[in-house]
């Protein structure tokens, strides 16, 4: 139990994207978030300018942080950001001018952009912002799901074989990423034996984690929330009606 319990802590620091790895653990997914414009092979729009409270935030951060040497980063800005809000109009004035001045600017900018774009251009803009906006509702809905799955005492994945000989390291002070490298080279470096080992103890692992989702989908069924349990656990007729409700939805 201690060493899954260890596997959950560092699924949390390395993320999900290792356990479709197993046998080359040094390979990872990176991302690239694209602006639409960019995605969509167009100029960059006018960057809008910052409000009001982010120019003070950005103005302050810094003196609060020396104020505040032993908060978080998220701490220092939640005070930076308190102290925005108990200012008054006047003591406020400073950063609502310069925005107001350069929104001028940037609607003015903005319509001459919007003017050199073809109608089918500004229609595909609006098509790939409404797609991100659905995308990111559905992520977030996903998400939420989870959390609450989790709350219910949902069993969480233990990983695979590279997953179980990392939680055996130490980090040290290395980098997320240099932390991963230095552990894929050398479990890459262990022999054959001993990598089944790790092998045979995550498939049992597996196992065990498989058994208690049973369990545990057998009672959110019981308790009506057949929107935390996978389809397929479901009989035929409730899993196609699940199905044909996620095709409306």
């Amino acid at each position: 139990m201690a060493l899954a319990r260890l596997c959950v802590v560092h699924q949390s620091f390395l993320g999900r994207a290792l356990f479709r790895h197993a046998e080359a653990p040094g390979v990872l997914s990176v991302a690239y978030k694209q602006s639409v414009a960019q995605q969509l092979g167009l100029p960059e729009p006018p960057k809008r300018p910052l409000a009001p409270h982010v120019r003070f935030v950005k103005d302050r951060i810094e003196e609060f942080t020396k104020k505040y040497p032993n908060l978080t980063n998220q701490e220092v800005f939640a005070k930076t950001l308190d102290h925005w809000k108990s200012l008054n109009s006047l003591e406020k004035s400073k950063w609502t001018s310069e925005y107001n001045r350069e929104r001028e600017v940037y609607n003015a900018v903005y319509k001459a952009y919007v003017q050199k774009l073809s109608p089918s251009q500004l229609e595909s803009i609006k098509a790939l912002k409404r797609k991100r906006s659905e995308d990111k509702a559905k992520r977030t809905s996903r998400r939420d799901k989870k959390r609450e799955s989790e709350d219910l005492g949902k069993p969480k994945y233990p990983g695979n074989a590279f997953f179980l000989y990392i939680s055996t390291l130490q980090r040290g002070d290395s980098t997320g990423k240099e932390f991963v490298k230095e552990a894929a080279q050398s479990w890459h470096s262990l022999s054959e034996r001993t990598q089944q080992v790790y092998r045979e103890k995550a498939k049992k692992m597996l196992e065990e984690y498989h058994e208690e989702l049973l369990q545990w989908e057998a009672k959110m069924v019981q308790k009506g929330r057949l929107d935390l349990v996978r389809t397929n656990q479901l009989g035929g007729e409730l899993r196609d009606g699940i199905r044909g409700r996620k095709k409306q939805n």
